[in-house]
């Protein structure tokens, strides 16, 4: 009897991308000095492009060159991707970043909401989690300042980034949904490339060029475009196979709270102890919003339905037998 197994692999992943995530942020505070946003996201989805590119004469599965078909399901994942980043970039021009930090706490809503347009279940158990969990994230975020919470204040460049994270989802959702039998390098280097032509684009529209930052940025370009563009963009193309949207993106919950310890370790900020009911409570959500009995409607568990069709089976296959038992004896009285 096939009984279900629970794979931790999956999970682990997103934990590392959630580090990996995490520590780009004082990354990027340390090399964005007098350099535009956009034209650096460029150059680290195009160092990304590069390092998988770099690998495909060593892929051994072979994978004939995309047709238009396919050119569709990269742009679409790798466009999603790099639309994101500019409406970041843009909305950010009229909008704080604890104001984007707080409508990207919407993500898992938003990517539950665009899944149940392409089929995917839509649970109301798993809905009262994700409240939770944004609740949590904006305690975080907030630091526990009811009246820094009251204070929000939203504005176009608001609106512009939940159109980023709307684009976010879709990038999500299309991992999943449109991912065929070519290879992992393969499917990452066609999508960030088709990221890197539409920030290449908009960072020609902004700065009239693509000019090459100076010497010192390369070592925070390398740890973004390999850890934190190249890793993170294969840990997704791993774990969409093998676990919802959803449950996937329910992991940048934890994205404020990786980024306050890693700035306590650091030395950056001192913790804050109206912080860690937050911290708290957001992993207990993320937790809860892995278990299947939140995921799967009226309760049903993923090994009680593999054991139901495996008896399903044994019942099928004794029909059967029985029905060749009567064809048998049919035959024989016709043979006598």
């Amino acid at each position: 009897m096939q009984l279900y197994k629970f794979t931790a692999w999956p999970h682990i992943l997103m934990l590392v991308f959630t580090m990996i995530i995490a520590g780009s942020f004082p990354v990027v505070a340390s090399i964005t000095t007098g350099i535009d946003s956009v034209l650096l996201t460029f150059w680290r989805f195009a160092a990304a492009t590069l390092i998988f590119g770099i690998m495909l004469p060593f892929v051994k599965q072979k994978t004939a060159m995309p047709g238009w078909k396919d050119m569709g399901r990269y742009a679409t994942v790798g466009g999603s991707y790099g639309l994101f980043f500019v409406l970041m970039f843009q909305s950010l021009k009229t909008t704080s970043p604890l104001n984007t930090s707080t409508i990207y706490t919407t993500l898992p809503l938003v990517t539950m909401l665009a899944g149940t347009l392409v089929g995917e279940p839509f649970h109301l158990r798993r809905l009262w989690v994700l409240a939770i969990s944004m609740v949590a994230t904006v305690w975080v975020i907030f630091k526990g300042d009811p009246h820094l919470m009251l204070s929000l204040d939203f504005n176009r460049g608001d609106l512009i980034f939940f159109l980023g994270t709307f684009c976010l989802a879709v990038y999500m959702l299309s991992m999943k949904k449109l991912q065929r039998r070519e290879s992992k390098i393969h499917f990452t280097f066609y999508s960030l490339f088709f990221a890197t032509l539409v920030l290449m684009g908009t960072a020609i529209a902004r700065t009239g060029g693509l000019c090459v930052p100076g010497s010192h940025t390369w070592p925070g370009i390398a740890y973004l475009a390999g850890p934190s563009t190249a890793l993170t963009f294969w840990i997704l193309r791993y774990t969409a196979t093998r676990l919802d949207p959803t449950k996937i993106v329910a992991y940048t919950f934890l994205t404020p709270s990786a980024v306050a310890v890693i700035e306590w370790s650091l030395g950056i900020s001192t913790p804050e102890w109206s912080v860690l009911p937050g911290i708290g409570l957001t992993l207990a959500a993320v937790w809860l919003l892995q278990l299947d009995w939140i995921s799967k409607p009226n309760g049903s568990h993923p090994e009680i339905d593999i054991i139901n069709q495996n008896q399903g089976a044994i019942h099928h296959n004794a029909r059967k037998g029985n029905n060749n038992e009567n064809t048998d004896h049919v035959d024989q009285k016709s043979h006598g």
